[in-house]
């Protein structure tokens, strides 16, 4: 199974489970289920908050209340507390553990250079592991692969309170963080994003940060050094 199929569950369960007790015995049943519907938001983020759950892990909002309103609330089935607790040793342990073996797996194999044609001096070209994937997604790509996002994260940057183009490092912060993601992580990106190192953010550098959140979301392992492919067009003259 696959760790963001096991996250949604997890977090589908302590949705269920919210709304079960929320439900009353006997009477009323219709309009608290109406009004559990209608505050669902409410009950994503005291759920986010009580078990430190990323909001990416959440089912649509909008989606999900739709959904509930064909569903028998009473008939929900209680949280099972010992399978909670063994999903999220599995996700807290066992899979961190396999990560850890299949990664020392890669390091101990021979590594060989391609040689001759297009792929000439590299390791194993476009057939290596993880090529074009994660951090190394539109690599082949002529366009800034950030630029896809940009205008969403351009939306988030120009909330953060700009001055002269730029965001402070505590404003960035503040949306960083709600990534989930420990502050250690958060540190790494922010030095891959700062280009210029000035330590603020102007647009291209927000996007290539939240960019690069959602590598490490997603499973992906961030580069020690910036692949020049995400170098955001206006800091490639910087950096040459």
């Amino acid at each position: 199974m696959k760790v963001s199929s096991l996250q949604r569950q997890h977090v589908h369960a302590y949705i269920i489970s919210s709304l079960k007790k929320e439900m009353p015995s006997m009477f009323g049943k219709d309009n608290k289920k109406k009004e559990l519907v209608n505050n669902l938001g409410e009950i994503y983020a005291r759920i986010e908050r009580e078990h430190q759950i990323s909001p990416g892990d959440f089912p649509n909002l909008r989606k999900m209340q739709d959904q509930l309103q064909a569903q028998d609330f009473s008939k929900f089935q209680p949280l099972k507390s010992k399978l909670l607790e063994t999903v999220e040793d599995m996700l807290a342990n066992d899979i961190a553990q396999l990560m850890v073996l299949v990664r020392q797996e890669e390091s101990q194999r021979p590594t060989q250079m391609v040689k001759g044609g297009a792929f000439e001096g590299t390791l194993h070209g476009p057939f290596g592991h993880g090529y074009g994937e994660g951090a190394g997604e539109g690599i082949d790509d002529a366009e800034w692969v950030v630029a896809r996002d940009k205008p969403m994260y351009d939306e988030i940057f120009y909330t953060l309170s700009p001055v002269d183009g730029k965001i402070t490092g505590a404003n960035a912060k503040k949306e960083m963080v709600r990534s989930k993601l420990p502050n250690t992580v958060l540190g790494k990106i922010w030095k891959l994003a700062d280009i210029d190192k000035d330590g603020m953010l102007d647009d291209e550098e927000f996007a290539l940060a939240n960019h690069l959140i959602k590598v490490k979301l997603e499973g992906h392992e961030l580069p020690n050094e910036l692949p020049s492919h995400l170098l955001p067009p206006s800091k490639r003259k910087v950096t040459e």
